[in-house]
């Protein structure tokens, strides 16, 4: 999975519910700092992600669900279906 679609991914993750760092780093079998660097990434694409403390672990959520979630999920579309062996892009 190219690291777009990781950061989109988690994205999604996110829209449907709230995960601790140690769940997505399971889910998506990254370090601690590579998913630091996913949801800093995600942030600068415009998601609102924030930190809540849940008990003894903090749990990430998105807060701007509403706003992303059209563009989301044709953006997921797109990176999922990209294909260099496509025959759409084979020269003649």
């Amino acid at each position: 999975m190219n690291s777009l679609l990781t950061t989109l991914e988690i994205i999604d993750t996110l829209s449907r519910k709230g995960a601790s760092a140690a769940e997505l780093q399971a889910q998506f079998g990254l370090s601690i700092a590579t998913l630091k660097r996913h949801l800093a990434e995600a942030r600068h694409l415009g998601a609102q992600i924030e930190s809540i403390k849940l008990g003894k672990t903090s749990t990430y959520m998105l807060t701007n669900r509403q706003e992303v979630s059209v563009r989301l999920e044709r953006w997921l579309e797109l990176e999922r279906s990209r294909d260099l062996t496509s025959t759409a892009c084979t020269p003649p």
